[in-house]
């Protein structure tokens, strides 16, 4: 008798754990990522402002209240959105990079190119809304991101192995990054080839940092 009658218990706190809880998955981190990739969808197809805290919440499959639970408005999943969209292009640019041999200095500078590029192209969209968006300065979002701090060290680290001679990297990684940004939207609007991209700003990286030649 004791035994079903803890069985007979457990049973009932399962089912009024149920009672009121949201739908769709049952951990945090699975709601949570599933409310940013609603935000993230209705930023696109709508805009910033045009959308709506009770849209995300029904595009996710939630109640309001849900979506609450975990942001306390737009602005919050905007942050999550662009956390998650520095860490991806970081995650691409660092894989293609590491796959140089460590004393390839060019080859890695090539590298991060790229792998910019590339993920530009593929995440134009979501970079529109994250960088340009609201509440997205975008001074900030240029000099700050994972990715230029990251081409920063590289520089840095090619001009301790004597591959080149910069005054200041985070200077000469941020006019790159903005060499960068122009060149692909130049190419976004059909004013250059994008295939042409790469090397001409492979081009433009090395005059920078002094070692071009023809």
């Amino acid at each position: 008798m004791k035994q079903s009658d803890e069985i007979s218990k457990q049973k009932d706190r399962k089912t009024k754990h149920r009672i009121g809880a949201p739908p769709g998955p049952r951990k945090a981190n699975l709601r949570r990522a599933a409310l940013i990739d609603a935000a993230g969808k209705l930023f696109v197809e709508k805009g910033y402002d045009a959308t709506t805290m009770d849209e995300i919440a029904a595009t996710a499959g939630f109640a309001k209240g849900t979506l609450y639970h975990y942001f306390a408005n737009k602005a919050d999943l905007l942050l999550m959105l662009r956390a998650g969209f520095d860490k991806e292009i970081m995650s691409r640019v660092q894989s293609h990079v590491e796959s140089y041999p460590s004393d390839d200095w060019r080859g890695r500078i090539r590298a991060w190119i790229d792998a910019a590029v590339d993920a530009y192209f593929d995440m134009s969209e979501l970079h529109d809304v994250v960088i340009y968006g609201a509440g997205m300065p975008f001074r900030y979002a240029m000099a700050d991101s994972e990715i230029t701090r990251y081409l920063a060290q590289l520089i840095g680290d090619g001009a301790k192995a004597g591959a080149w001679h910069v005054d200041d990297e985070r200077w000469t990684a941020v006019m790159m990054f903005y060499s960068f940004r122009g060149g692909c939207d130049e190419a976004m609007v059909g004013a250059q080839r994008a295939e042409d991209l790469p090397g001409k700003l492979n081009d433009v990286f090395l005059r920078m940092l002094g070692v071009y030649k023809q």
